[in-house]
């Protein structure tokens, strides 16, 4: 057995980072994140400026779930200009210096007509579902004001969320110098998307019927994502997310999958071809599900002490585990970690097996990997400097062991004044009888 010292509260412990898995993707940037952890398993040119394309959706989606506070049932309508289509090339020729947010006639559309009125949870299902522009520039007026305040908005709560290199001119995607993200980025915006029931249940949808409005019947539509759809690209574990496209960006795709309780993101820009999006997202997601777990153990409750000193006490404070420390993890996310030892502030008297303080094991991210309470392995009592230093403050408490050692010296006091007296009699009685 080993006893550790600590006088402190914080002890860090870097592991070795795991290795990447060992993947090909025809994308120019990709990343394969942990949705739970933010752990990356797969990088590649993850922090390179791209044109997100559509994928600017799931953003826009996420913000007016958080950003909405009237109900997914209101109305919603917008003024013509909203609708305003202008060809790329004109857009080009004037250096896109038009709103940034103008729709173009050959872009996906929800089919959105001048004066129409659609629910508001219509509009976010037209939004991820068949990638509608339109819907895109209703839903950032609706909650923004105007479309510009609302992508300013965006903006903002993109960094706050964690997003380094990220800046959106317009809420659909549809290109603009101006308008870039980064494969890393994307995968955040993923990741805080899916903590959002409504947004999560919209992706994986395969087929939504639209409402009918004061302009047009009820009609259904489509989800795009292939992953989640019957047919070649049909992946079980998919849960869904978004696809995107124009002829700047190239095919961009951000998919999620999940198995045995654990959630991936998948995210791919610059992609050549339609289809190798999703041979890319399969790759990446079966190299990661086929990985098997791995144990490192940390800390054994039989071998291992912690002490520390306690104020006001007679002896050092010792506790122990309760329990086995140990983190299990898939090689390609093995995290570094940090080991934090928490002790309470306690004063003694300690009872042995009392909770005295934890040791947390903590990912990259802050994330607690494993905890385990300490508890005191034999009593702590009061030194009797402590004791003293009550007494001068007029803060006097006897304890049990204080009162016997008081007796004890008050009884052996009185036992030797008694014998005292006993002496001194017997010395006058001697003295009379001499005197006789």
């Amino acid at each position: 057995m080993r006893t550790l010292f600590f006088s402190f509260f914080l002890l860090v412990f870097v592991s070795a980072k795991g290795e990447q898995l060992d993947v090909k993707v025809s994308a120019k940037s990709a990343i394969l994140m942990n949705a739970e952890t933010g752990a990356i398993l797969y990088e590649k040119n993850g922090d390179d400026r791209a044109f997100p394309a559509s994928l600017t959706k799931i953003a826009t989606c996420l913000y007016a779930v958080k950003k909405n506070k009237k109900g997914y049932r209101e109305l919603v309508s917008c003024p013509h200009h909203c609708l305003r289509r202008m060809n790329k090339s004109v857009k080009l020729s004037h250096n896109y210096k038009d709103p940034a947010y103008l729709l173009e006639p050959d872009g996906t559309h929800f089919m959105i007509k001048r004066g129409e009125e659609l629910s508001f949870k219509d509009l976010l299902y037209g939004l991820m579902l068949v990638s509608g522009n339109d819907a895109a520039n209703y839903i950032a007026y609706y909650l923004g004001g105007s479309i510009p305040k609302f992508v300013k908005g965006m903006n903002v709560y993109l960094k706050s969320i964690g997003c380094q290199d990220t800046n959106f001119t317009n809420p659909h995607g549809l290109h603009h110098p101006k308008h870039w993200s980064t494969a890393r980025d994307i995968a955040l915006i993923t990741k805080e998307a899916l903590k959002e029931d409504l947004i999560r249940t919209i992706v994986s949808t395969k087929e939504y019927e639209r409402g009918e409005t004061n302009l047009q019947i009820a009609k259904k539509i489509q989800n795009k994502n292939q992953l989640i759809q019957p047919g070649k690209f049909f992946y079980p574990q998919a849960i869904g997310m978004k696809t995107g496209y124009h002829s700047d960006a190239g095919h961009t795709y951000a998919a999620v999958a999940k198995n045995n309780g654990r959630t991936l993101i998948a995210v791919l820009l610059g992609c050549s071809d339609s289809h190798q999006v999703y041979r890319d997202a399969i790759r990446l997601f079966e190299a990661a599900f086929d990985e098997n777990k791995e144990e490192r153990f940390l800390f054994n409750k039989d071998e291992n002490i912690f002490s520390r000193e306690v104020k006001q006490a007679k002896d050092h404070l010792k506790a122990a585990l309760t329990e086995n420390i140990a983190i299990s993890y898939y090689p390609a996310e093995e995290p570094s970690i940090t080991i934090e030892l928490n002790w309470d502030h306690q004063l003694p008297p300690i009872r042995e097996g009392s909770f005295v303080g934890s040791i947390n094991i903590l990912d990259k991210q802050g994330n607690t990997l494993k905890s385990s309470p300490l508890v005191a392995t034999e009593q702590v009592d009061r030194a009797f400097s402590a004791f003293l230093g009550d007494a001068m403050h007029g803060d006097w408490v006897c304890p049990n062991e204080l009162q016997k050692i008081l007796t004890l010296f008050l009884a052996t006091g009185i036992g030797l004044s008694l014998f005292g007296l006993y002496r001194i009699e017997g010395i006058k009685k001697r003295r009379k009888v001499r005197k006789r």
